[in-house]
């Protein structure tokens, strides 16, 4: 069985070393893990969606580990420059809840902060992604005093 993207972003964070993140994030490689890298930590993305936790229902069924890698697409909904650019925000809002609901509960929270731009998981930064998959997100310069 195929790890959730919430799993394999926990085993990631409990590396110590960046090198060690960087590869576990590349043995677990697909498209859905990227987009959702990208689109947390990536500065040029930017969500069509309200900060904060929608009102949603966490799915009760077991079997839900797949669903974010399979439905990844459907982020393009969500985001500026995505698809159907010119849907109403109410309908984006009822797609996201119904999207989140179909997902493993840990996937739903994490696409809830991944919407809001930020990881659960501390130790994974732009600078480690980019080690496993150089260019994947612009980093942003940091500031000199």
């Amino acid at each position: 069985m195929r790890n959730s993207i919430s799993e394999v972003l926990a085993l990631c964070t409990k590396q110590s070393r960046p090198e060690d993140r960087a590869n576990i994030l590349r043995q677990h490689d697909t498209g859905a893990l990227r987009a959702i890298l990208q689109y947390a930590l990536d500065p040029r993305v930017e969500w069509l969606l309200p900060q904060g936790e929608p009102p949603y229902k966490p799915t009760e069924h077991l079997d839900q580990h797949g669903n974010l890698i399979r439905d990844i697409r459907k982020i393009n909904l969500f985001v500026k420059g995505g698809d159907h650019p010119t849907m109403a925000s109410l309908k984006r809002e009822v797609l996201f809840i119904q999207f989140i609901e179909a997902l493993d509960p840990e996937d739903a929270k994490l696409m809830c902060l991944v919407k809001d731009k930020k990881l659960p998981y501390k130790n994974i930064t732009a600078s480690v992604v980019n080690m496993a998959f150089p260019g994947l997100v612009l980093e942003e310069e940091k500031k000199t005093k």
